[in-house]
């Protein structure tokens, strides 16, 4: 038997472990990150180098896509002790979902802000992907096999 009370209280830290901790870090780190990134801009620039957007801008949308993910589990959280239980209801049932529904869009989110922002990683897909068709036989890789797709 566990009490009511002990369980309000795992509850709390495993919320505050699992969900603010990880926000906190994420702010935390994308700030200097950020900073660093200015300045390697910067540097680069007055040497003659051409530095364009990609680290900053890639760095600044993971961070707001991971922020906008994880305030629906936080606000889940923290309002899930002032409203009362019900399972079927629209906060258990529809925000609960919706969060993690959010949280699931983070994780996919990443590859395709990479494959937007980081010309380099483009450029790794693409060898990766030539690759890979280069074991489909040449009479596969014909419109006739693949219909509408020209390959390299």
């Amino acid at each position: 038997y566990i009490s009511t009370a002990f369980t309000a209280k795992i509850t709390s830290l495993l919320s505050f472990v699992f969900v603010f901790v990880p926000v906190t870090i994420i702010i935390g780190t994308t700030i200097p990150t950020l900073m660093y990134l200015a300045t390697a801009r910067e540097s680069a620039r007055r040497v003659g180098g051409r530095d364009p957007w990609q680290g900053i801008l890639a760095v600044a949308l993971t961070a707001i896509v991971y922020l906008v993910s994880a305030t629906p589990i936080i606000v889940y959280l923290i309002s899930r002790k002032f409203v009362a239980p019900d399972p079927t209801g629209p906060f258990e049932f529809t925000l609960y979902r919706i969060a993690v529904f959010m949280t699931l869009l983070n994780v996919m989110s990443n590859f395709y802000i990479y494959a937007l922002t980081i010309r380099s990683f483009r450029t790794f897909l693409h060898l990766k992907i030539c690759k890979i068709c280069s074991f489909v036989p040449v009479s596969l890789r014909s419109s006739r096999g693949f219909p509408g797709v020209q390959f390299i």
